[in-house]
């Protein structure tokens, strides 16, 4: 064991044991200093990080909305073109029944076998005088010479005479 020491050299290293608190009071201030400054570092670095991230949501978050927005808006077109193509379709169709119809009822009304005989006549023109020539139910003629065949049927001038108009068919789309 050590010896206490003497009143004399106790005192003699009052001086010494000062200074030794001073020495550490000024570490432990400076480490504290240090330790704010550290925090206040990892704080501002934090809170930078954070908006980084924050900005980079939104710039992600706008970007996915604005390409959903884009699908839609894509396929909401899509689906609208497709609706005034089924339309014009059903249009079209509507159209071509009507003009059938009409054509079919031509071979009832008056001047029919005037018609007959003017469809008669075509088929020979085209087909040449041993043409064999028959009459359709629905109006008009089928015509035959060989392997060669004519159908001048009722319907079947009016459709292509629709075919033909297709041009002022299409302006019904227009209006």
């Amino acid at each position: 064991m050590s010896r206490p020491l003497t009143s004399i050299a106790d005192a003699a290293l009052d001086p010494v044991r000062t200074a030794l608190r001073a020495a550490a009071h000024a570490d432990a201030a400076e480490a504290l200093r240090k330790a704010r400054q550290r925090k206040d570092e990892l704080l501002a670095d934090a809170r930078r990080t954070a908006e980084e991230m924050l900005a980079t949501a939104r710039a992600d978050g706008e970007a996915e909305a604005t390409a959903v927005v884009n699908t839609r808006l894509a396929q909401s077109r899509r689906d609208a073109r497709r609706s005034v193509l089924e339309a014009q379709r059903d249009l079209y169709d509507e159209l071509q029944q009507r003009c059938r119809v009409a054509a079919t009822a031509l071979a009832e009304g008056p001047g029919s076998e005037e018609l007959r005989r003017h469809l008669a006549e075509r088929a020979v023109a085209q087909l040449g005088s041993d043409v064999t020539v028959t009459d359709c139910a629905d109006g008009g003629v089928l015509a035959s010479a060989g392997d060669r065949q004519l159908d001048l049927t009722l319907p079947t001038l009016a459709e292509r005479a629709l075919e033909r108009s297709g041009a002022e068919v299409a302006q019904l789309w227009r209006a």
